[in-house]
């Protein structure tokens, strides 16, 4: 992928997420401004019955009964208006009457046991929440008749809940931003992933489009000149490596692209695996052997053996490297469980902590003085993306060696 795209693509998503808060922080601030405005509304409504009841009391004529009149206002104007919960209770705080509760009115003595467990519940409640007036015929007057226990106001209620609900928003909207940049994080690792990958295959072709034309020349030429053994040996050996860095550039090629899997012998894949890497293993002080313990070797697989053949390189790769200076047994186990097929790659190295465990995953993560730290990233883009398996560190410990495990559906 060129640079271009790839800044591009970059930019583009570093706006989204500009354009995400900015967007979202005034949506979320005419919400609140709306919300508040409505509450006020509401509340203003709520007090407005005080300066209608002193707009009328002023407008009365003085031959008017005041009980009368306060009566008929309290009834007509004062009631509709409640959204609240209201019991009337008498001096012992026995109920006689209810508004807002879903409780028929009649007698408290005729209402059932349910319904008197009810009305006294709320009727503590209310108490303990200050929502209580005694009455009495005058200020002075130390005999209380009866009580008015009220609850809280819907509007009331809106405002206890308005702190809950905007830090709820805000935590809402922040989680979802920070989970966007996240994603948008790791589709940027992903492109230039996929962008490293295609380049490195592009540029591995050139020269092996040359080494292939060398190799036809030295060809003729030994033909030429006759039989050579040393020289034949020497060709075979080069086309090998040739043809080896021709694969290598494939898998490249294949990081991003749509691959297609195909039934093979997972067997089969893993044991030619393994002796590649036994020509190649320590034989001296520092001695290294793998070991394969197979229980699949009459299974198909449906997989890219390609890819698969790059993840356990990787894998036992990295088990050699681990082993370097100590020596020791790797040893490869397959089998199948509950539809499932296992393998696990252990080996006797260094180890590591399991605070590494998820880490070791992500590109640029290595204990090695050289390298990016790419295979085991590559290997779980394999597995878990283009396989829908899963790979991990099935454990470890430090000093005395790593099991990964990989599980193929």
């Amino acid at each position: 992928m060129k640079s271009g795209k790839l800044q591009k693509k970059t930019s583009k998503r570093n706006r989204f997420v500009t354009g995400y808060f900015v967007v979202g922080s005034i949506i979320l601030l005419i919400f609140f401004v709306l919300y508040t405005n409505m509450l006020l509304r509401d509340i203003r409504q709520d007090v407005q019955v005080v300066p209608d009841l002193y707009s009328k009391f002023l407008g009365l004529p003085t031959d008017v009964n005041l009980e009368h009149f306060l009566f008929q206002y309290f009834m007509e104007e004062i009631i509709p208006r409640i959204d609240y919960p209201i019991i009337l209770a008498d001096s012992l705080k026995i109920p006689f009457s209810w508004e807002n509760i879903e409780i028929e009115q009649k007698e408290f003595k005729e209402l059932d046991e349910r319904e008197q467990k009810i009305l006294l519940s709320m009727l503590k409640k209310m108490e303990a929440q200050g929502g209580m007036i005694p009455l009495k015929f005058s200020h002075d007057d130390p005999k209380i008749y009866s009580w008015v226990y009220f609850g809280d106001s819907h509007t009331l209620t809106q405002l206890k809940m308005m702190p809950y609900i905007d830090m709820g928003l805000i935590v809402i909207f922040l989680l979802l931003g920070i989970y966007g940049i996240i994603i948008i994080k790791k589709g940027e690792r992903n492109i230039i992933w996929v962008g490293l990958a295609k380049e490195t295959a592009h540029q591995f072709g050139t020269p092996l489009s040359s080494l292939r034309g060398w190799i036809d020349i030295l060809e003729m030429k030994l033909l030429e000149k006759g039989d050579d053994a040393e020289m034949i040996s020497m060709l075979k050996n080069m086309k090998g490596d040739v043809n080896r860095l021709s694969k290598i550039a494939s898998r490249f090629g294949k990081v991003g692209s749509v691959i297609k899997c195909q039934d093979c012998s997972l067997h089969d894949i893993i044991t030619a695996t393994i002796e590649h890497f036994k020509h190649r293993l320590p034989t001296e002080s520092k001695k290294i052997e793998i070991k394969y313990i197979s229980e699949i070797k009459d299974l198909k697989v449906e997989i890219d053996a390609d890819l698969i053949t790059w993840t356990l390189e990787n894998l036992i790769k990295n088990a050699i490297d681990a082993m370097q200076d100590k020596g020791g047994i790797i040893t490869v186990k397959a089998f199948s469980q509950k539809g499932k097929t296992y393998i696990h790659v252990t080996d006797e190295g260094v180890g590591m902590p399991k605070s590494l465990f998820k880490k070791i995953f992500i590109p640029g993560t290595t204990s090695k003085e050289r390298g990016w730290g790419l295979g085991l990233s590559l290997a779980k883009r394999i597995i878990e993306e283009y396989h829908k398996g899963k790979i991990r560190v099935l454990e470890s410990e430090v000093g005395k060696g790593t099991t990964f495990e990989i599980v193929l559906e």
